[in-house]
């Protein structure tokens, strides 16, 4: 935003000052010097005493007693000044005080080509020269409004010039004619419109390259957000795949080696009686063969249970504020979670639901939204839970439900969920979602 700000005064500086150059050289050809000065002033003459006359025409020339060093004097003096103020609207256009630069520079403006009636020379140079400043430091519409009203404020002034008298220095002053006035309005609105223009093309080719260079940004920065979370559920796997594995251990070692060695055992001391009869060697083998069915039963069943394992999760909570760490150190995006009273697990299907709205509502706050700041927040009532998300991005006029969103609302449909989009009038992003609170065996069914 600076550098934008400091190239528009760039610009504008150059092109004001250019024209200003081009006002100051012409007056001074034509009036500097004494001889060129008096052929330009005795073009017109009129007499002294006539000079104040109102009856007299405002076509009405200057006399010879023009007093030519007043002139001049005056002429430099308010064109001075009229350049200090072009400098400092260049300068305040972002300011509070931008209004007063542009008033006091249409003022000055005025002033500076009151005594002249060079109107396609001097006078237009110094006319455009404020046109430009307006038309480059100030967006189009409002560059457009304020070009307007400067346009319609000089040609107020050329057609009715006699607000400070007829005369300066003994100088009296002309009206342009119908159709001076009417080709310099075209002349200046013209000028205008390129300039207008031209600060168009600049902010549109500023946006492509800015939306080019963050979503290249967003890209990296997204791709580096995925990376961490397949991180994250690698280790989450590993980590829930080696507790399985001890747990099923200590099962099978629980089951089987305890069936096992009491086969054993029955074994070894049915062998170390040698006059065994029959029915004792008959309930012998009975039992050895009801603790081996044993065993078996229960090593099937522990085989069941790992085919019922699933891909292991975690409370919604703790998911939460892993994805939180996870996103503001990828992106240095800020995030606030507000839990309130929310529980600190709804059930697998819920909690999945939970953090991949919040991975997709990251995305679109950073890719579209261009967010700095996001804020989650959640809470429960008697018969829903809701959650939040707002940030503070630039919004969107007219909201169209693309992928992203389309995308929550197939994750929120299994269990019953709902969502609600908006953009606030203070600016940014708003999503709520709202699942029903049933009971967790119904939702995972």
């Amino acid at each position: 935003m600076k550098t934008e700000k400091w190239s528009y005064r760039m610009l504008s500086s150059c092109l004001t000052a250019a024209l200003l150059l081009c006002a100051v050289v012409m007056f001074t050809a034509r009036y500097h010097s004494p001889e060129g000065g008096r052929a330009a002033l005795s073009r017109h003459t009129v007499p002294e005493e006539r000079a104040f006359d109102p009856g007299i025409p405002m076509e009405l020339p200057v006399g010879e007693q023009v007093n030519r060093a007043v002139f001049l004097r005056t002429f430099y003096l308010s064109f001075g000044v009229y350049a200090a103020v072009l400098a400092g609207g260049i300068f305040a256009a972002s300011s509070p005080f931008w209004g007063i630069y542009l008033v006091a520079g249409a003022g000055t403006a005025v002033l500076a080509v009151y005594a002249l009636d060079d109107f396609f020379t001097v006078n237009i140079f110094v006319y455009l020269a404020y046109l430009t400043m307006v038309s480059l430091m100030f967006p189009p519409r409002r560059g457009c409004v304020l070009s307007v009203c400067g346009i319609l404020f000089f040609l107020l002034f050329i057609t009715h010039p006699p607000f400070m008298g007829l005369s300066l220095g003994g100088a009296a002053f002309t009206r342009p004619s119908l159709a001076e006035t009417g080709t310099l309005a075209i002349v200046m609105a013209l000028a205008a419109t390129v300039m207008i223009m031209l600060r168009s093309r600049i902010d549109q080719y500023r946006y492509d390259q800015e939306t080019i260079a963050h979503l290249n940004l967003v890209e990296t920065r997204l791709m580096l957000f995925n990376h961490r979370l397949q991180e994250l559920a690698k280790q989450r796997g590993e980590e829930a795949v080696r507790e399985e594995r001890l747990r099923f251990t200590r099962d099978l070692h629980d089951s089987c080696g305890y069936a096992f060695s009491n086969i054993i055992l029955v074994s070894d001391a049915a062998v170390s009686q040698s006059d065994m009869g029959t029915t004792r060697a008959e309930e012998v083998f009975q039992r050895i063969r009801g603790l081996a069915s044993r065993g078996l039963d229960e090593t099937r069943e522990t085989l069941h249970l790992i085919r019922k394992i699933r891909e292991p999760t975690h409370t919604s909570v703790e998911t939460i504020y892993q994805l939180k760490k996870i996103f503001e150190e990828v992106t240095g995006i800020t995030v606030a979670v507000e839990t309130g009273n929310m529980k600190n697990d709804y059930g697998p299907a819920v909690n999945t639901v939970i953090s991949r709205i919040i991975q997709e509502s990251f995305t679109n706050s950073i890719r579209h939204g261009r967010a700095s700041r996001i804020q989650i927040q959640f809470w429960e009532f008697p018969r829903e839970f809701t959650m939040t998300v707002t940030d503070n991005g630039i919004g969107a006029e007219h909201i169209v439900k693309g992928i992203g969103l389309a995308g929550m609302e197939e994750r929120l449909a299994p269990v019953g969920g709902t969502l609600a989009v908006s953009s606030p009038q203070e600016g940014g992003f708003r999503l709520r979602i709202t699942i029903p609170l049933v009971p967790t065996d119904r939702v995972n069914a």
